[in-house]
C-alpha cells in the first residue's frame, strides 16, 4: 500500500516538472532568434541602419543609426522581445558642400537650392527641360524622395514687322529767344543769396558785347563788404571780392 502510494506521488510530481518546463519555454518562445532576424526586425520597426548586434548571453545588443541619432537596443534572443530602446548620441549630417557634390554628379548640375532640416537635406535642380526637387537623408546620403515636373517649351519669338519706312521731317528751327536782361532787384536778390548782409544801394552796371553786367556791394555783420560781379542775362555770378 505504500509503496503504491510512493508511486503516485511520484508521478504526479514527474507530471508538475513537465508542465513546469512547458511553460518556461513557452514564456522564452520557443528558440533563439538568430542575429540575422533580430537585425531585420529593427529595421522594419524603426528604420535606419544596424552598425553593430553582439549577443550577451540570452540578450542582444544593437546600435542601431538612424537620421535622429544613435540608439542602443536590447532585444531578448528568445522571442527578439525588444527589451529597451535607448538614445546614445546623435548624428552629423553630410556637410553641405558634399551633398551638392554628390547631386551634381547624379542630375549633371548642382542644386539651384538646398536647405538641411531634422536631418535632411532638401534640394532643388533646375534643368533645361525640366525641374526636379529632391529630399535626401542628410546622414546617409540617401535619396528619399524625388518630384519632377517638365517645364513648357519656351514659344519662338514672334518675328517683329519692318514699319514701312516714313520720310524724315527736318526739326522745325526753334525762334531765337530774345536776350532778357536782369532788373537791379533781381540782381540784388542773386547776391543776397551769396553772400549775407546788408545791400548797398548802389548797384552799377557796365555794357558790354555778351549782355553786361551789375556790380552788387554787401556788407556783412562782422563790418566786411563784398562786390559781387552779376552777369545781366544770365544772373551768373562773375566774381566776388571783398574789401577790407
Amino acid at each position: 500500500m505504500d509503496n503504491r502510494k510512493w508511486l503516485w506521488l511520484a508521478a504526479i510530481g514527474a507530471a508538475a516538472l513537465i508542465v513546469v518546463v512547458v511553460s518556461v519555454m513557452a514564456l522564452r518562445g520557443g528558440e533563439a532568434m538568430a542575429a540575422d532576424d533580430v537585425e531585420q526586425k529593427l529595421l522594419n520597426m524603426y528604420g535606419g541602419e544596424v552598425q553593430e548586434i553582439v549577443q550577451d548571453g540570452d540578450l542582444y545588443r544593437v546600435t542601431l543609426e538612424r537620421i535622429d541619432g544613435v540608439f542602443e537596443a536590447v532585444v531578448d534572443s528568445d522571442g527578439g522581445a525588444i527589451i529597451s530602446m535607448e538614445k546614445t548620441g546623435s548624428v552629423d549630417p553630410i556637410p553641405e558642400d558634399d551633398m551638392k557634390a554628390k547631386i551634381a554628379e547624379q542630375y549633371g548640375a548642382e542644386p539651384s537650392a538646398i536647405a538641411l532640416k531634422d536631418n535632411v537635406y532638401s534640394a532643388t535642380v533646375e534643368e533645361e527641360t525640366r525641374t526636379t526637387e529632391a529630399e535626401y537623408d542628410a546622414v546617409t546620403g540617401e535619396q528619399i524622395k524625388e518630384s519632377v515636373t517638365e517645364k513648357e517649351p519656351a514659344a519662338p519669338p514672334a518675328k517683329e514687322e519692318t514699319p514701312p519706312a516714313q520720310e524724315e521731317t527736318p526739326p522745325a528751327q526753334e525762334a531765337p529767344k530774345p536776350s532778357v536782361r536782369l532788373t537791379p532787384g533781381e540782381a540784388a536778390n542773386i547776391a543776397l543769396k551769396e553772400v549775407a548782409g546788408d545791400l548797398d544801394d548802389d548797384i552799377d552796371f557796365e555794357e558790354t558785347q555778351d549782355g553786361g553786367y551789375y556790380i552788387v556791394q554787401v556788407e556783412t555783420v562782422d563790418d566786411r563788404e563784398a562786390d559781387i560781379q552779376i552777369h545781366a542775362i544770365t544772373g551768373k555770378i562773375l566774381t566776388v571780392s571783398w574789401d577790407d
